[in-house]
């Protein structure tokens, strides 16, 4: 039986409204590191992004640490980002001392937040929770690369052409629903509609 090679990292963050691009930069060096290919950095660092984001408990009008008294910083509880490279697939969990689950929401196309654990869902073979014994949860998300398309063998004529030469007509796609299965264009459409 042969062992799939692994890697692990850890990192605690303070719960402030910096952790989240604290917890994209610390990813990208591990990453880098590891070797992982850059698509698949990309996809782990929106769902690390998403899962950091939703265990901060700030609301975004808060102060930055460096502007915190001595008081709040010593009320800042903290977020552990663990990682890890399974063969090809890489484990992110993120860990906060509120017991809740995390819940889906249903949001409109209009809503400004409320899409991060959507967004997790599409960008991840699989994800979940769990409750450590020492309190709060664990959310975890498992990102695996994107299988590639297979290339056809190069036809003789151009798909865009008809026998005749002459383009062919555009046909509106039958289904106007984005394609879901794609889930790095899923996360580019979902960044792009977060930052709007």
């Amino acid at each position: 039986m042969s062992k799939v090679p692994t890697q692990h990292d850890h990192l605690l963050l303070a719960d402030t409204p910096n952790a989240a691009g604290w917890a994209r930069r610390h990813t990208r060096d591990v990453l880098g590191c590891w070797h992982v290919p850059p698509d698949l950095i990309d996809t782990v660092l929106l769902v690390v992004s998403e899962l950091v984001g939703n265990a901060t408990q700030h609301p975004h009008s808060a102060k930055q640490p460096e502007q915190l008294t001595a008081a709040e910083l010593s009320k800042v509880q903290l977020i552990g980002l663990d990682l890890q490279l399974r063969g090809q697939a890489v484990l992110v969990q993120v860990g906060d001392h509120d017991p809740r689950p995390p819940i889906p929401q249903v949001v409109d196309t209009e809503a400004e937040s409320g899409r991060g654990l959507f967004l997790v869902e599409h960008m991840s073979s699989q994800w979940g929770h769990f409750h450590p014994p020492v309190g709060g949860k664990v959310v975890w998300a498992e990102v695996r690369p994107t299988p590639r398309p297979r290339l056809r063998a190069a036809a003789t004529e151009s798909p865009l052409a008809n026998r005749a030469g002459r383009p062919r007509p555009f046909k509106p796609m039958a289904n106007e629903q984005l394609a879901v299965d794609n889930p790095i264009l899923m996360g580019r459409v979902l960044v792009g509609l977060h930052g709007i």
